[in-house]
């Protein structure tokens, strides 16, 4: 491992492997190195929940094809190493392997999931961040006789319940929320909730989970209503928090991430992309944190570029997005793209082929969904990329009737 580098890019998500791209393209005579926790070379993460059963989680498949052309043109990948602090003034950060010093660095370590205690000690549960969790909750399914249990209704849930059901497998999805995807309003909720049921996916809302307990046949969740779930292996899914443990004696500013201008700059040759970052939008004038893919992936391009302006004397560029979001469940893409303050009139906009809802804002689009309606979505979003009406959407809608 290199002890000194032009660009360090801390983690290995789709942030980190956009913004080594970036200053590849950009900067290419700048020396970067990437440090993850990670055994692995950076990898596509999506397919750990939406690879059907039967298919093969193949490692090398799922590997980032640039990081062959990146490692060619020199760039330098530490694998299996943690970054255990960093120290802003000297411009150095400590590792499981030693210290690197850099001219500028990119904080790419996105979230970890939320593990109550509850749960920490049992065999067979699992979250789903990592190809090893992946490979591991597929083992633990490939027994057709055990129940599974998904706690949160969320996408990362949803769609590995939808690959259990694809096969005729029972899965129960249990959430304290009556309404899965309410931030999206009652319609979406509704109709989320009845593909699911439809499918064949149990859902059992408005109730939590008090403990775990061994039954006959099996494993059970108890509920605050005094029900019980089968639950032979559990599936996590509540949510995540920032990585940002081992910032905290950094100085940076940390407030539910890191906390960075609208260039992603969180100090002075310190800069940050993905998951982990707080900061100001100025697409939708607000400050912001995004943890889907494509924001991540649009943030690492930004930041990657701003390192390397940084190391090289040019000035910064803003980053400026339009949140997105796909998942697949049970055949149906669900797609919404916008920013919602939570005060909108929901539009409902019937059509063949799918459901389609517009957000407004008075007579500003703030944001769209969709449940397949693929073609109009595809124009509505694109629409987004600056302010517009929602007069401007129905025309859409109604030019493709």
């Amino acid at each position: 491992m290199s002890a000194e580098t032009d660009v360090l890019i801390v983690g290995g998500s789709v942030a980190a492997i956009r913004a080594a791209e970036a200053i590849s393209r950009h900067a290419p005579a700048v020396r970067v190195t990437m440090v993850s926790d990670e055994p692995h070379l950076p990898y596509e993460r999506p397919p750990l929940s939406k690879t059907a059963l039967d298919g093969t989680l193949d490692l090398s498949a799922l590997t980032y094809p640039s990081v062959a052309g990146l490692r060619e043109h020199g760039v330098e990948f530490v694998t299996d190493t943690r970054v255990t602090s960093l120290d802003v003034e000297s411009r150095t950060v400590s590792t499981t392997a030693g210290d690197i010093t850099y001219g500028a660095a990119i904080l790419a370590t996105g979230c970890e999931p939320i593990f109550p205690p509850m749960f920490r000690q049992l065999p067979d549960v699992f979250v789903l961040r990592r190809f090893q969790d992946a490979v591991a909750l597929r083992a633990a399914v490939a027994d057709r006789r055990k129940s599974v249990a998904v706690i949160g209704a969320g996408f990362i849930g949803g769609e590995f319940a939808a690959t259990l059901a694809t096969v005729g497998r029972p899965v129960t999805i249990v959430d304290l929320a009556t309404k899965p995807l309410g931030r999206f309003g009652d319609p979406v909720a509704s109709e989320y909730a009845a593909l699911h049921r439809d499918s064949g996916v149990t859902l059992v809302l408005g109730d939590a989970v008090t403990g775990v307990e061994d039954a006959e046949p099996g494993r059970v969740l108890r509920l605050a209503s005094g029900a019980t779930v089968p639950a032979d292996v559990i599936l996590l899914g509540i949510g995540v928090r920032p990585s940002t443990g081992w910032m905290e004696n950094s100085g940076l500013t940390l407030d539910n991430g890191v906390v960075c201008d609208s260039t992603l700059r969180a100090a002075d040759g310190v800069y940050a992309a993905g998951d982990v970052v707080t900061w100001p939008n100025g697409r939708f004038g607000a400050t912001m944190r995004i943890e889907h893919w494509t924001n991540a992936a649009e943030q690492g391009r930004a930041a990657g570029i701003n390192a390397a302006n940084a190391v090289t004397g040019l000035a910064p560029i803003d980053c400026v997005t339009v949140p997105y979001f796909w998942s697949d469940q049970h055949g149906v893409r669900i797609q919404f793209s916008g920013f919602l303050r939570g005060d909108e009139e929901i539009i409902e906009c019937p059509g063949p082929g799918g459901s389609l809802y517009l957000y407004a804002g008075g007579d500003t689009l703030h944001g769209v969904l969709a449940f397949e309606r693929r073609a109009e979505f595809v124009k509505i979003r694109a629409m987004l990329r600056r302010e517009t009406t929602v007069g401007a959407a129905r025309d859409i809608l109604s030019v493709g009737a």
